[in-house]
């Protein structure tokens, strides 16, 4: 069959988390696997695997210890390129800029408290480390952020949205969350932190925990945390639903898509891990308005957590999701949704 990049990361990261003591050309874990999926390898020495991301055929694995390069040219048999050795919390989601050969890492503001407390730190941090080198990966600039669980380039990574966990000490008292934080990277040695936050008031009118971002084929930033999903424009002109007037959207203040409050029928939570746009799926015969979404909420039964829902965007593009929703509490319409039980 056909390995794709893609594969090659989930079956390598699910292998690293659950098997860890095995090894490249190992037998398959124990367990059901799709017939459309062929075990290939491990890395046993990546047992504390966080979150990976590729430049070409060049794998960087995040771990708790450090920051580390495979080439992939033979999938079967990764070989390790270098290593960064660093103490990294937790970097849920990592950033990479192909172009510049730059690799992000965030550093959660509960990774410089020691046992983790949440909300007891104000600041998190990014490293922007050069790994244009391929025998060796540096750190260009490190700069504090008010949020840092995950970081996600926006327009071809002239900026970084950086988003979560809960509120830290210097924050209003009226969040229950981080929203998201810009920061402009175009001069990776000299980040300028944009002046106001973004997505605030996420959570039926509440600021609320911001989670993370993925910006679709379309260059639409959809932001998944606390209360639902919510998509802005970046770039370009665009109509803005809440002032109805054409403006000019930017990594700083972008301009209100589509997307809304997740029902609880759908997710009991409410409480979004990330999301995702299909712009080739139909739904009522339109095209790009299904949005799919998982639930962060792992901490109940299998019926009623963790989910991973779709959802029709139609009745959410002249800002619902925005206007008043403390007082409509707006919900997007669930299509579907799966959850584990019994499977």
């Amino acid at each position: 069959m056909r390995i794709t990049r893609a594969l090659v990361a989930i079956l390598l990261l699910a292998s690293l988390v659950a098997f860890p003591g095995g090894s490249a050309g190992a037998q398959p874990p124990a367990g059901n696997i799709s017939k459309n999926v062929e075990f290939i390898a491990n890395i046993p020495e990546m047992k504390s695997a966080i979150s990976i991301n590729f430049i070409g055929e060049t794998m960087f694995v995040s771990t708790a210890h450090g920051l580390y390069a495979y080439s992939l040219s033979d999938p079967a048999a990764p070989s390790l390129l270098s290593s960064l050795p660093m103490y990294i919390w937790e970097n849920e989601d990592m950033a990479v800029d192909a172009k510049r050969n730059l690799v992000f890492i965030s550093r959660d503001p509960r990774g410089f408290t020691s046992p983790a407390t949440p909300g007891s730190f104000p600041y998190g941090a990014v490293h922007i480390i050069d790994v244009s080198l391929g025998h060796a990966m540096t750190t260009v600039s490190t700069f504090p952020v008010e949020a840092s669980h995950t970081a996600t380039c926006i327009n071809n990574c002239d900026f970084l949205w950086t988003g979560g966990p809960a509120k830290g000490v210097q924050q209003p008292a009226e969040w229950g969350g981080r929203p998201i934080f810009s920061t402009d990277v175009t001069d990776p040695m000299n980040p300028v932190a944009c002046p106001e936050p973004i997505d605030l008031g996420r959570n039926d009118g509440v600021t609320d925990y911001a989670h993370d971002v993925q910006v679709d084929a379309a260059g639409v930033a959809w932001v998944s945390g606390a209360g639902g999903v919510r998509g802005y424009w970046t770039s370009g002109k665009h109509r803005n639903p809440l002032t109805g007037k054409k403006e000019k959207a930017t990594g700083c203040k972008p301009i209100p898509y589509a997307g809304g409050g997740s029902p609880e029928k759908a997710t009991p939570s409410r409480f979004m891990h990330n999301s995702w746009r299909n712009m080739n799926a139909k739904v009522g015969g339109r095209k790009g308005s299904v949005l799919y979404g998982t639930e962060e909420n792992l901490s109940s039964d299998c019926n009623t957590s963790g989910r991973f829902t779709t959802y029709d965007l139609k009745g959410s593009y002249n800002g619902e999701g925005w206007k008043n929703i403390a007082k409509t509490k707006f919900r997007m319409k669930a299509l579907d949704w799966f959850t584990p039980e019994g499977q």
